[in-house]
């Protein structure tokens, strides 16, 4: 019985990249339709960073970049994104996501790059977006975001571009 227990007991620390691992298969959950399969590579088979569009650092194997653009992916975007801690690049532009953005991404702090262009995501962008002290590049027009952009927005003092045309 002894085996058990202590097998138990390791399976219950949790290291930061099966979090990661975790994050991306919730965010692989909302996904309704994937026509080219991109999805499919995403499986226990390989490990996370084999995964299709997704970059991991080298020293730790987190989630650094998910490049997900031009894929004939829709669905929404899962609130387990921003357990993606390491997160510096999101880019899921010229899909058809839709809903709104989670809240949860305002805990990206390491995020530089967000876009989000030609999709159908809806709702306000949420203000604690602006908690995202790094970020740089925002590209969100041709969505159907309403609302205003947050003022917030004005302490991100590292953005070099910012784009909401067409909401």
């Amino acid at each position: 019985g002894h085996y058990f227990l202590g097998l138990a007991t390791a399976t219950t620390v949790i290291r930061g990249n099966d979090t990661d691992q975790q994050a991306l298969l919730q965010f692989k959950s909302k996904i309704t339709s994937d026509q080219l399969k991109v999805m499919e590579s995403w499986n226990s088979s390989i490990h996370f960073c084999q995964w299709y569009g997704v970059t991991c650092s080298r020293k730790h194997q987190r989630v650094t970049k998910l490049e997900l653009q031009l894929l004939k992916v829709s669905g929404s975007l899962s609130p387990y994104i921003g357990n993606l801690s390491f997160l510096r690049e999101l880019n899921l532009a010229g899909n058809s996501f839709y809903n709104q953005i989670p809240q949860e991404i305002g805990r990206l702090r390491r995020l530089e790059i967000l876009d989000l262009i030609n999709n159908s995501i809806s709702g306000e962008i949420p203000s604690n977006l602006s908690a995202c002290s790094k970020l740089t590049y925002v590209r969100m027009r041709s969505n159907q975001l309403r609302g205003e952009i947050p003022g917030s927005f004005g302490l991100l003092s590292k953005l070099k571009f910012l784009s909401f045309i067409n909401n």
